[in-house]
């Protein structure tokens, strides 16, 4: 883990990702889908998915992008979750693109504390709201995005190529 992420073993973090610890983002990525997407997506879907979404380029974007950013929650210096966002194409909107926490260590308030770091991210950029997408079959995590504060905007289904669709609900908030 780079020293961007390093902390004391009793700390807790939200702190900016690097090119160095892109490789952990795609561990965690890959533990936390495989554990939670089943039942919700096909296994083909998921590593379709973790393919396209998770490759280094595919990460690099959101730590070369205007306005991008990549987040990593911590614990005792160990990566335990992510947040990536990006403008959206609507005029001062962010995209919340990425937000995942190990299993483990839900309930103990790092998905809020990231929600939190990209809401302050999009206010610098002078957005009034964030949005996200999320699978409508993805029951907890629409329960928990509106314990933060995001609402029901939308109903999408994207074709997102290799034979595969997202049917999501498009959430948004103030920021």
């Amino acid at each position: 883990m780079s020293a961007s992420v390093a902390q004391t073993a009793s700390q807790t973090a939200i702190v900016a990702a690097v090119a160095a610890d892109l490789p952990a983002v795609q561990r965690l990525a890959d533990v936390i889908w495989r554990r939670h997407y089943p039942g919700i997506i096909s296994e083909a879907q998921i590593d379709y998915m973790l393919a396209r979404g998770y490759a280094v380029d595919a990460l690099e974007r959101y730590l070369t992008g205007e306005g991008a950013g990549l987040l990593l929650a911590t614990d005792g210096g160990v990566a335990v979750g992510f947040a990536a966002y990006m403008p959206a194409a609507e005029p001062a909107t962010m995209r919340l693109d990425k937000l995942y926490v190990l299993q483990e260590h839900h309930g103990r308030g790092f998905g809020r504390r990231l929600i939190d770091a990209v809401a302050a991210a999009a206010r610098a950029q002078r957005c009034t709201t964030c949005i996200l997408s999320v699978n409508k079959q993805n029951a907890n995590s629409i329960r928990a995005y509106e314990r933060c504060g995001f609402a029901i905007r939308e109903a999408v289904v994207v074709d997102i190529g290799g034979g595969h669709m997202m049917d999501d609900y498009v959430m948004a908030r103030a920021v």
